[in-house]
């Protein structure tokens, strides 16, 4: 056996135990993509947060992951800075208000575009949170699934559905846990 090919096994051995992953954090504007990703990062809400101009980028550990997030501004003139971030992310996010019935229609409509039919993200495992069940009007994800046509859309895809508050943290651990699962089985 030569030292190349020992070296190559043991960097390619290497590489598949380091635990890193870019997620992509999708959804319109005032869904709570960064209450969530703050959430994430200090276990705690965090109070007096401002709508995201552009993008954040942050580093979480989670279940020996070191996570990068990007959360990406959800107002429609910065829509096109998500298309720099789909190649190479592990996985995505897609954050809905789900006390906001209004504007679920363009919520479906975002993430049939940008999620579902995206061939750069096909392969990845999708989250969809239905955030914001804290307020009485939310709607829970067995219903979010019919109303957004998962259930027909994601035939071939790797998603999963949870009820959120990124304001109680609700759902929140549960929800990455599965993220991290889905990562991990896709090593």
């Amino acid at each position: 056996m030569s030292l190349m090919s020992n070296f190559s096994r043991w960097l390619i051995r290497k590489l598949r135990a380091e635990k890193k992953a870019k997620i992509l954090i999708l959804g319109l504007d005032a869904a709570g993509k960064t209450t969530l990703t703050k959430f994430v990062n200090t276990g705690t809400f965090q109070a007096g947060l401002t709508p995201t101009i552009g993008q954040n980028i942050d580093t979480i550990n989670f279940e020996g992951w070191d996570i990068t997030t990007v959360d990406v501004a959800g107002q429609h003139q910065f829509r096109f800075l998500w298309d720099i971030h789909y190649p190479g992310c592990s996985a995505v996010i897609f954050v809905i208000d789900a006390a906001d019935i209004e504007r679920l229609p363009e919520a479906r409509d975002i993430l049939r575009v940008h999620v579902v039919n995206n061939v750069l993200l096909e392969k990845v495992p999708a989250l969809i949170l239905a955030n914001k069940q804290d307020l009485p009007a939310a709607i829970q994800a067995p219903m979010m699934i019919q109303l957004l046509n998962l259930h027909l859309d994601m035939v071939d895809r790797t998603f999963a559905v949870f009820d959120c508050s990124a304001l109680t943290g609700k759902g929140v651990v549960e929800a990455f846990t599965w993220l991290v699962y889905q990562l991990e089985a896709s090593k």
